[in-house]
C-alpha cells in the first residue's frame, strides 16, 4: 500500500474520530441542558390554601430557599394600578366588578389562559380586555390577588417575580411597594439588577394581601405574569440578587479578557475581519442577555422586539463568521455558491426584521418563536451542509463543528427558556462553552504559528519540572521507607515488650509449681506430683502458643498468614481451657464458672489454635482485671435452633466483676497497645492481647461487643456461624 493510501485511512480515522467527539459533545450538551432546566424549573410548592390563603412557613428552617406559588390567584381585569393609587379601586370591589378565582400562572400565554381551576364571578364569561388610554398611551390591564399568612413575622420576605409581558407594580395590604426591576416609567429603559425582589409588608398579625398590577402595551399578544411568584426570606435574598448579577460580571469578564487578547492573537489572522466578527457575535449575545434578564429594562412590547431583532442578527452573524473560517480565493473561485450564501442570509435577516418592524408586529404565541425557530434551523441546515459538501474533514472543522453545537443549544434555549429559580437563563451557559472554545482554538493557532521557540524553552521547563517532581517524590519515598522502618523498629520492641509480658504468667506458674515440687515432694502422692507436671507442661505449651500467635499477628497484619480451618466443638475447647485457668486459681478467692449445654456441642467452623488463642487472653484479662474475690463465668450457647443452618449463631460470652472499662475508651480497647486508663500500673501489659483477639475474630468472620460499667465488670460477647 502507498504512502499516499496510508494518509488517506489515517485522515478517515481523524475525521470519523472527530464526527463522534462532535456527538458526544452534542449529547453532553443535552444532557447538561435537560440538567440545568430541570433543577432552574419553577414548580408550585404545594403550599398550605385554605379560605382563600396560602400559609407561608418559616423559610430560615425549611430546606427550600423560596416557595414557589402558581394557583389560586384572583385576576380582576381591566384595573390599572393608577385606580389603586387615587382608591377608585379597592378588595372590597370585588363583588360589584368581574373576577376570576382560581387562577393559575401561565408561562406562554399570561392572562389570555387563566388555567383550567379557573371561574368567574359578577359575569356570564370571560370580559372583553379593555382598552385604556391614559397619559397619551393605550395599554392593557389587569390585577393578580394573592393573600399570605405568614407564620415567622420577625423575618423580612421578599416577593420575585422574573418574568411579565408588561409594567409590574406590586402592592401589599395596598401599600405600594413600587415597581419592578427599578423601573419608574413603563416606557423609559432603566438599567437596573434584574433581580425582580420586592419587600413584602405583613401586618402585625402575620397577614398580607399581595396586589399584582400588570399594565402592557396593546400590541402584546400574551400579556400578564408568565413565572410564577416566588417568596423569599431575607437570609435568601441577597443570593437570589447577587448570584445572576455575578453570573452576568463573569460573562462580561471574558469577553472583556477575549476583547483585550483578541487584538494581540488577530495580528497572526490572514482575516482580520474574522476577529471583529466574533466581536459582534458577542455583543449581540451579551445585548440580548442583558435585555432578557431586565438589566435594562425596557416595556414588554420594546423588550420582545429588541429581543427578536438581537436573535435574528446573532444567527445571521454566527453564519457569516463561521463561513469566514474556511473561505478561501480558491475556494470562491471552485465554488461560486460559497460567496452567495453570506449575503443571502444577511439580506434574509434585515428581511426579517425590518418586515415585523415597519408593520408593528404584535408579540404573541407565534411571534417571534416561529420566524426564531426557522431562521435558526436555515442557518444551521446551511452550516451542516456547508461543513458536508465543501469543508468535510479541514483543519478547523472540528472547532467550527463545537461553536455550531453551542449556537444550536443557545438558540434552542433561548427560544424555549421560561424563568427558573434564578435569573440565570440555560442559553448563556453554552455562551460561556463557545467563548471558551474559540478562545483555546485561536490560543493554539497563535502558539503554532508565532511562539514555537517559546513552546520548545516551556517543553524544556516541563521537563526540568518533570525530573525535578521525580527526585521529589524519590525523595518522598525515601522518607517514607526511613519512616516506616523507624516504625518497623518501634513495632519490634512493643513485640519484644509483649512478648515479655505474655510469657511472664506462664513462667511464673511453672515456677510455682517447680518450688512446690521441690519443697513438698517427699509429702506429696503420686498423683499430686503428675498434676503439677501435667501443668507445668501445659504452660509450656501456652509458653509455645503465646509466641506463635505474636508472630502471627505480624503476619495477620501482613496479610501472609494462612488459617487452618476445621469443624471443633465450643464446648470441648471451652472446658478444656476452663479446667486449666482452675488449676491456676486454686487457693485463690476467683473462680471460674462454665455454663455450656449439655448435648449441644455447638460446632464452629474455626482454626482451633487461633481461637483458643482468643478465648485464653479473654480469660486472662478477665483474672487480671478482676479484685481478690473475683467471680468468671464462661457461658455458650446457641442461637436460632430451629432456623436453618446457614442463620443459626453460636455465642459466647466471658463476663467478670471486675474494674470495668470506661465507656469512651471501649471503641478504642481493641487498638494494638493500647491499655485503658484505669488498668493500673500493677497490671503489666501492653494492650496488643485484645488486638489478637479482634484480628483472629476478624479472619473468622466473627464478631465482638463489650459491655462494661466501671467497678461493676465487663461482658465480652462474640457470635459465630454455626456449623
Amino acid at each position: 500500500m502507498s504512502t499516499k493510501d496510508d494518509s488517506q485511512i489515517k485522515h478517515k480515522k481523524n475525521v470519523s474520530k472527530q464526527l463522534l467527539l462532535v456527538l458526544l459533545f452534542a449529547l453532553a450538551c443535552l444532557c447538561i441542558s435537560l440538567m440545568i432546566n430541570h433543577a432552574n424549573e419553577r414548580k408550585d410548592s404545594g403550599l398550605l390554601y385554605s379560605d382563600g390563603i396560602y400559609e407561608i412557613p418559616d423559610l430560615s428552617e425549611g430546606a427550600d430557599d423560596a416557595v414557589y406559588i402558581g394557583e389560586n390567584y384572583i385576576f380582576v381585569p381591566n384595573i390599572d394600578y393608577t385606580d389603586i393609587d387615587d382608591s377608585s379601586f379597592t378588595y372590597s370591589d370585588l363583588h360589584d366588578v368581574p373576577y376570576a378565582s382560581g387562577v393559575s400562572i401561565s408561562p406562554t400565554d399570561g392572562w389570555n389562559d387563566l388555567g383550567a381551576d379557573a371561574v368567574w364571578h359578577n359575569t356570564d364569561g370571560a370580559p372583553d380586555m379593555r382598552i385604556i388610554r391614559k397619559d397619551g398611551k393605550e395599554k392593557t390591564c389587569g390585577l393578580y390577588i394573592l393573600s399570605l399568612y405568614f407564620e415567622d413575622t420577625t423575618d423580612a420576605y421578599y416577593i420575585n417575580i422574573p418574568n411579565a409581558n408588561g409594567l409590574v407594580r406590586i402592592y401589599c395590604n395596598y401599600d405600594n411597594l413600587g415597581f419592578l426591576w427599578g423601573r419608574h416609567d413603563e416606557w423609559t429603559p432603566v438599567v437596573g439588577f434584574g433581580s425582580g425582589l420586592v419587600p413584602v409588608l405583613p401586618d402585625e398579625d402575620g397577614y398580607a394581601q399581595v396586589v399584582i398590577a400588570v399594565s402592557t402595551n396593546v400590541k402584546m399578544g400574551n400579556p400578564g405574569l408568565l413565572a410564577m411568584p416566588s417568596v423569599i426570606d431575607s437570609g435568601n435574598s441577597l443570593r437570589f440578587s447577587i448570584i445572576p448579577a455575578l453570573w452576568y460580571m463573569v460573562q462580561l469578564t471574558l469577553f472583556a479578557f477575549i476583547l483585550l487578547g483578541g487584538f494581540l492573537v488577530s495580528r497572526t489572522f490572514k482575516n482580520r475581519l474574522v476577529f471583529y466578527q466574533f466581536i459582534a457575535i458577542e455583543i449581540f449575545a451579551l445585548a440580548y442577555t442583558m435585555i432578557d434578564c431586565n438589566y435594562l429594562a425596557l416595556d414588554a412590547y420594546n423588550k420582545g422586539m429588541f429581543k427578536y431583532m438581537l436573535f435574528i442578527l446573532l444567527n445571521a452573524a454566527v453564519f457569516a463568521y463561521i463561513d469566514s473560517f474556511f473561505i478561501t480565493k480558491e475556494s470562491k473561485r471552485k465554488f461560486p455558491v460559497l460567496n452567495i450564501a453570506p449575503i443571502v442570509v444577511l439580506v434574509a435577516a434585515l428581511i426579517a426584521v425590518v418586515v415585523p418592524l415597519s408593520y408593528g408586529q404584535s408579540l404573541n404565541t407565534w411571534f417571534p418563536v416561529v420566524p426564531e425557530t426557522l431562521f435558526t434551523f436555515a442557518t444551521g441546515i446551511l452550516v451542516t451542509l456547508n461543513m458536508l459538501i465543501f469543508h468535510y474533514g479541514e483543519e478547523s472543522s472540528f472547532f467550527v463543528c463545537i461553536v455550531e453545537v453551542c449556537h444550536v443549544f443557545f438558540c434552542v434555549n433561548a427560544i424555549t427558556d421560561t424563568s427558573g429559580k434564578y435569573n440565570i437563563p440555560t442559553y448563556t451557559v453554552f455562551l460561556v462553552i463557545a467563548n471558551l472554545t474559540l478562545e483555546f482554538y485561536f490560543t493554539s493557532k497563535y502558539v503554532i504559528n508565532t511562539r514555537k521557540l517559546e513552546d520548545t524553552m516551556n517543553n524544556m521547563q516541563i521537563l526540568v519540572q518533570q525530573k525535578t517532581a521525580r527526585i521529589t517524590e524519590i525523595n518522598e519515598d525515601l522518607s517514607e521507607t526511613n519512616r516506616k522502618l523507624l516504625e518497623n523498629e518501634e513495632a519490634r520492641k512493643n513485640v519484644l515488650s509483649n512478648v515479655s509480658h505474655d510469657l511472664r504468667t506462664p513462667i511464673t506458674a511453672i515456677r510455682g509449681y517447680a518450688e512446690i515440687l521441690l519443697r513438698t515432694r517427699d509429702n506429696m502422692s503420686d498423683q499430686q506430683k503428675g498434676n503439677y507436671l501435667m501443668n507445668i507442661i501445659r504452660r509450656c505449651e501456652q509458653m509455645e502458643t503465646i509466641i506463635s500467635d505474636i508472630v502471627e499477628l505480624t503476619r495477620l497484619e501482613s496479610n501472609s498468614n494462612e488459617f487452618r480451618f476445621t469443624d471443633i466443638s465450643i464446648c470441648e475447647m471451652l472446658d478444656e481451657i476452663c479446667m486449666m485457668y482452675e488449676a491456676d486459681l486454686e487457693g485463690t478467692g476467683k473462680h471460674i464458672e462454665l455454663e455450656i449445654p449439655e448435648e449441644d456441642l455447638l460446632f464452629v467452623n474455626a482454626d482451633p489454635k487461633k481461637l483458643s488463642r482468643v478465648f485464653e487472653n479473654l480469660i486472662s484479662n478477665a483474672v487480671n482485671y478482676t479484685y481478690d474475690e473475683a467471680a468468671i463465668k464462661v457461658r455458650a450457647w446457641r442461637e436460632g435452633a430451629g432456623l436453618p443452618a446457614d442463620r443459626q449463631t453460636v455465642n459466647i460470652e466471658i463476663e467478670d466483676n471486675g474494674i470495668g472499662i470506661p465507656e469512651n475508651e471501649i471503641p478504642m480497647i481493641f487498638d494494638r497497645f493500647y491499655r485503658a486508663k484505669n488498668s493500673g500500673q500493677n497490671i503489666k501489659g501492653t494492650g496488643i492481647g485484645l488486638s489478637i483477639v479482634k484480628t483472629i475474630l476478624d479472619r473468622h468472620n466473627a464478631k465482638i461487643e463489650v459491655r462494661s460499667t466501671i467497678g461493676k465488670g465487663t461482658v465480652f460477647h462474640i457470635t459465630m456461624k454455626a456449623s
